[in-house]
């Protein structure tokens, strides 16, 4: 049997900030892990099937999710965990995205609106300019504690790719550092090319770029 587990990110919450392709899984979906505090429950019931199951996380523990990735596996379902925002930051994804591949079930990630963006729009204001750029941290990070590792993500890396190895190299990352070239993110002609940092600014110009080319360094 096979099955899929797709980890959808809601946004801040609102409803109508979710977007089509979290629409559509929904929709789609067999199993949905839901807490009220993701995705009011009206908005939950207008994009679900009937038939479909709801997991109320919490009271549902790890385990009992744990439990839902494995039917996946065993009975061939879609499941669709719900995080809040962006799943893919800060999204306390990692622990579930390993227990899923453990278990070797198909997954995917739907990205989601963050808070980040939601509230620098409700401002009025970009939150990040070719001039100002900006620091994304944990607020632990601030009060002291060190992060375990930190990445580096470059906007408008094909401008000059040169250029952006040597600051990254500057910044004291290792030649080896492993680095991703993103190219069409989410398009139908999106890449992801790996490469370590020693070979960086030769990847980007042998491939070209398009119309957003970024750089993620040291995730790999």
């Amino acid at each position: 049997m096979s099955g899929r587990v797709v980890f959808v990110g809601c946004g801040p919450g609102a409803a109508d900030l979710l977007t089509v392709r979290a629409v559509r899984a929904l929709q789609a979906a067999d199993v949905v892990i839901w807490n009220v505090a993701l995705l009011d429950r009206q908005a939950l019931s207008e994009h679900t099937r009937e038939d479909a199951e709801i997991i109320q996380w919490p009271p549902a523990t790890s385990s009992d999710i744990e439990d839902a990735f494995d039917r996946a596996r065993t009975e061939n379902l879609l499941v669709v965990r719900l995080k809040g925002g962006d799943p893919t930051l800060f999204g306390v994804l990692e622990p579930e995205l390993s227990a899923v591949r453990q278990r070797k079930v198909a997954c995917e990630i739907i990205p989601g609106i963050s808070a980040l963006s939601a509230g620098f729009a409700a401002l009025g204001r970009e939150m990040a300019t070719a001039a100002a750029g900006l620091l994304l941290v944990d607020a632990g990070t601030l009060a002291g504690r060190e992060p375990e590792r930190s990445s580096v993500a470059a906007y408008n890396a094909g401008r000059e790719p040169r250029a952006l190895q040597r600051a990254l190299l500057a910044r004291g990352l290792p030649a080896s550092t492993p680095c991703t070239v993103a190219i069409e993110v989410a398009r139908r002609d999106e890449m992801l090319i790996p490469c370590i940092l020693e070979d960086l600014g030769e990847t980007i110009e042998d491939i070209g770029t398009g119309a957003l080319t970024l750089v993620f360094a040291g995730a790999s």
